[in-house]
């Protein structure tokens, strides 16, 4: 697996920023314009309300604002934005033509990062932005950190919180079928007793990134959720089962023929996989369904391992006949 490079992050992060400039004089627009265009997207506007409009389909990384403006000023505009869940975490600098340390106040009271004066000097302008962008960049990373597992860099159990139950929530309106599964991989404990667990670790990342490789090629994902423990979902499509999909993740390890001496059943590191599928309905929920995958994939563990089992319930959350593999 190669290493992420985050400085090839940061940088592509640079390129996607977007700066949202509102003010009403179109000069001081073709100003902050030449200033920032070269390195990241910007987006002018001549009143509030175009702003505004311009933030909720943009989403600006950063908001440059005048205050003096017709019709709705800039610290009425800041109040909006705040108010709105969806546009209050960005931040805002006024750069406005008031000289008074009260307007300044006010500013930074409504919740601006920032109050630059006019006549403003180039260098300064873009100083600050650039300073406050570099605080969302580290801000992502931390994000990003948060919601990844490092090992194997797959998202992590949080991610799957999140992922999982926004693939539940589209199935649902689609009414289309999903698979939720478990993958744990087997005497993983005596691998690591036998190797060490710096090769078991070797061992967690080569599945890692096989599994997300084939799952990728369906349309699926995987999240590391514990030890040797990987969740899953993908969606069934009319030209390929979902036996299709699990067999051809339990044989993608099986082909890594990764030596295991410490288990008299097997030579080589295996899986087991327990998975549901299902069309989301009111009637269940993903932690129900996550359940019963939990359940199907203690039998395999308990039965042969190194397979898969694989229960279908209708819209009524009827079994269907199981397949075991």
């Amino acid at each position: 697996m190669q290493p992420f490079n985050w400085e090839e992050r940061r940088r592509a992060d640079e390129q996607s920023y977007t700066i949202l400039c509102i003010d009403d004089e179109s000069v001081n627009l073709k100003v902050l314009a030449s200033i920032f265009k070269d390195h990241y997207n910007v987006v002018a506007c001549k009143s509030a309300k175009q702003g505004f409009q311009h933030a909720l389909q943009e989403s600006p990384d950063i908001i440059l604002l005048d205050v003096l403006m017709p019709e709705e000023n800039g610290f009425e505009l800041m109040e909006k934005l705040k108010k709105h869940p969806k546009l209050a975490h960005i931040p805002v600098i006024f750069i406005t033509g008031l000289q008074d340390a009260e307007d300044e106040e006010k500013g930074l009271m409504l919740g601006a990062c920032d109050y630059i004066q006019k006549p403003f000097n180039y260098s300064i302008v873009r100083a600050r932005v650039n300073t406050h962008l570099e605080i969302i960049r580290q801000r992502n990373l931390l994000k990003m950190f948060a919601l990844f597992d490092s090992l194997t860099e797959l998202p992590n159990r949080r991610k799957w919180q999140q992922d999982s139950i926004d693939s539940w929530l589209s199935a649902k309106a689609k009414q289309s079928a999903m698979v939720y599964g478990i993958i744990d991989v087997d005497h993983f404990k005596k691998y690591n007793d036998h190797y060490g667990h710096q090769q078991g670790d070797v061992v967690l990342r080569k599945i890692a990134n096989i599994i997300k490789r084939k799952l990728y090629d369906y349309n699926g994902a995987i999240f590391r959720c514990g030890g040797e423990e990987f969740y899953f979902y993908f969606p069934v499509k009319s030209n390929c089962t979902a036996s299709t999909v699990l067999s051809v993740c339990l044989n993608s390890i099986t082909e890594l023929a990764i030596p295991h001496l410490a288990i008299s059943t097997s030579c080589h590191v295996s899986v087991s996989i327990g998975a549901i599928q299902v069309i989301p309905n009111k009637n269940t929920s993903i932690e129900q369904i996550m359940q019963q995958a939990d359940e199907r994939l203690y039998k395999v563990k308990n039965d042969s391992r190194n397979a898969f089992s694989l229960l279908e319930l209708d819209q009524n959350n009827k079994q269907i006949p199981l397949d075991i593999s």
